[in-house]
C-alpha cells in the first residue's frame, strides 16, 4: 500500500521539529537498534529498503526551507539515483554490544545532510555468536515513535524466508496545492467548521462558552511555559552521547503494574524516579524532584503513516519517596492529569501559531521549554510478532529517543515478549553515566520484585567504551 494523500508542506508539529534545530542541542534524530540472530543477506536488506522507499514517500524526499524562512518548509523529491548514501555496512570493533553501541553513538547527535532525505540504515556485523545489528536513524520530522512502529510492522518480514512480495508503486500521487490536507483550502475549511461548532456550543451552553477559553488558555500556558530550573547535578548540555541498553521480560513488568495498581508506563516513570533519586544520593546532591518530558500520543486510526502525532507533556516528578508503590501512584496521577489537559486536543492549532513566529524566536521559546528538562521518558508499544530482515530474526529492538535539550532520555519499547530499555545520556550533564545505568537497573528490579517474582537475571545495562 502506498500513501497517496501526503501533503508536500510539513505539518505544523513536523515543521517545529525541523526549525528548532538551529540550536544543535535541540536536534532530534531517533535511533532504532535491532539485535539480529545472524548477519542479514545483502539482497534481503536491499529488498526491504527498496520496499520501504517505494511505500514511504518521505524516504525519497528532503526538507527544503521556505523563501526568506517565511512559512513552513516543504518535502521535495531528491531524485537520488541510488541508496548508497543512506545504507552502509560496517564491522564492529569488538564482538559485544558495547562495541555495537560504540558504532551507534555518533549517529545519536549527527546532523543529516540537507541535500538528502533525512534517514540512514546501518548493518553492524561481527558481533559474538555470529550476530549482527541493524541501526535505523531518522529525523523526527519523518515520524514519532508510534509512527515508527507502524512503519516497522509494515516493512519487516514476518518469516525468515518470506514469499516474494509484489513490487510497490514508486510514484505516488500528491494532491495539488490547496487541496492537500493542511493546505490553504483545508485550513480554511477546518477553521470555518471550528467557528461554526463554537458558535453553536455558545448558544447551547453560554456558561461553558465563557469558561472554556479560560481553561484552554491556562492549559496552553502550561504547555508552553518556560521550564523551571532542573537538577543542578544534571546541568550542562553538549553534543556528546553515552548509550546503554537493558531488558526485562515483558510479563514481569505487567505483573509489577498489576501489583501496584498502575500501568507499565507508570512503572517506567516510577523506575526513572527511583534511579534518579539513587543517582543524586550517590553524587551527594539529593533533590526532591526532577523535571520530565513525556510524549502523549494523539495518533488516531486513519492518520497518515508517519508524521508526528504527540504532545510533549512537561511536569515535575517527585523522586524522594522511598516506597516504589507510592512512586507508581504518583506517576499515574500525573499522567492522568496531563491526558485531561484541554490544550492537548488543540495542539495542532498551537503548533500552527508557533510556526508563524520567526525562527530565532521559535528556537528561544523551545530552548526555554526544553533545555532545563532533566529527563525525557518514552514508552512505545512495539511489535508483538516476530520480525525479520534479510533472513535474520530481530531478537531485541531498542530505541533511543533524542534528549532534545534534556540531560538524558529513557525509552521503553516492547518487542514480542521483552521490554527493551534504551538510555541516552548527555555526557556533559550526566558525569557518571555508568552509575546512572546501574541505578536504573536496580530501580527496575525493585519494581519487578513487587510482582512477587524474583528480580530478573538480565545483565546490567551494556555501555559503549567510547
Amino acid at each position: 500500500m502506498v500513501e497517496r494523500t501526503l501533503p508536500r508542506e510539513l505539518s505544523a508539529p513536523d515543521s517545529l521539529m525541523w526549525r528548532i534545530e538551529s540550536d544543535p542541542v535541540l536536534r532530534s534524530p531517533i535511533l532504532v537498534v535491532g539485535l539480529l540472530d545472524r548477519s542479514p543477506t545483502p539482497e534481503g536488506v536491499e529488498a526491504t529498503i527498496e520496499r520501504a522507499v517505494a511505500t514511504i514517500p518521505r524516504l525519497r524526499q528532503r526538507i527544503v526551507g521556505p523563501p526568506l524562512d517565511l512559512g513552513r518548509p516543504r518535502w521535495e523529491d531528491t531524485g537520488e539515483p541510488s541508496l548508497a548514501h543512506h545504507v552502509r555496512r560496517v564491522l564492529a570493533p569488538g564482538g559485544d554490544l558495547d562495541s555495537m553501541l560504540e558504532v551507534v553513538q555518533p549517529d545519536a547527535v549527527a546532523a543529516f545532510d540537507p541535500a538528502r532525505s533525512p534517514w540512514t540504515l546501518t548493518i553492524v556485523d561481527g558481533l559474538d555468536d555470529g550476530r549482527a545489528a541493524v541501526v535505523l536513524r531518522f529525523h523526527h520530522a519523518i515520524t514519532d515513535g508510534m509512527g515508527a512502529i507502524q512503519i516497522a510492522d509494515r516493512l519487516f518480514d514476518r518469516s525468515r524466508r518470506p514469499a516474494p512480495a509484489p513490487r510497490a508503486e514508486s510514484a505516488p500521487a500528491t494532491p495539488a496545492a490547496g487541496t492537500a490536507p493542511g493546505g490553504p483550502l483545508g485550513a480554511l475549511t477546518t477553521g470555518l467548521a471550528v467557528v461554526a461548532r463554537g458558535a453553536l456550543d455558545a448558544v447551547r451552553h453560554p456558561a461553558d462558552a465563557v469558561s472554556a477559553p479560560l481553561r484552554f488558555g491556562r492549559s496552553a500556558a502550561r504547555l508552553l511555559a518556560p521550564a523551571a530550573d532542573g537538577s543542578p547535578e544534571l546541568a550542562g548540555r553538549s553534543l556528546d552521547r553515552w548509550l546503554a541498553v537493558t531488558e526485562r521480560p515483558l510479563a514481569t513488568l505487567h505483573r509489577a503494574a498489576r501489583a501496584t495498581g498502575g500501568t507499565i508506563n507508570d512503572v517506567l516513570l516510577a523506575a526513572v524516579a527511583g534511579a534518579l533519586a539513587s543517582y543524586h544520593r550517590a553524587q551527594g546532591t539529593p533533590v526532591p524532584a526532577v523535571r520530565v518530558t513525556m510524549p502523549i500520543s494523539i495518533r488516531r486510526e486513519g492518520d497518515h503513516l508517519g508524521g508526528n502525532r504527540f504532545v510533549p507533556a512537561r511536569f515535575t516528578l517527585p523522586i524522594d519517596d522511598p516506597d516504589p508503590r507510592i512512586r507508581v501512584k504518583i506517576a499515574g496521577a500525573i499522567v492522568r492529569g496531563w491526558r485531561a489537559e484541554p490544550a492537548l486536543r488543540s495542539s495542532g492549532l498551537i503548533a500552527a501559531g508557533l510556526n508563524l513566529l520567526p525562527r530565532p524566536l521559535v528556537v528561544r521559546v523551545f530552548g526555554g521549554m526544553l533545555r532545563s528538562i532533566d529527563v525525557d521518558v518514552v514508552d512505545v508499544p512495539g511489535l508483538a510478532r516476530p520480525a525479520y530482515i534479510g533472513g535474520a530474526r530481530i531478537d531485541r529492538l531498542w530505541a533511543f529517543a533524542p534528549p532534545t535539550g534534556a540531560a538524558l532520555s529513557i525509552t521503553l519499547v516492547s518487542h514480542t515478549r521483552t521490554g527493551c530499555v534504551g538510555l541516552a545520556c548527555d555526557r556533559m550533564a550526566v558525569t557518571d553515566p555508568e552509575l546512572l545505568g546501574t541505578c536504573l537497573d536496580d530501580a527496575l528490579d525493585e519494581l519487578i520484585a513487587l510482582g512477587r517474582m524474583r528480580p530478573s537475571t538480565s545483565r546490567r545495562p551494556r555501555r559503549s567504551r567510547a
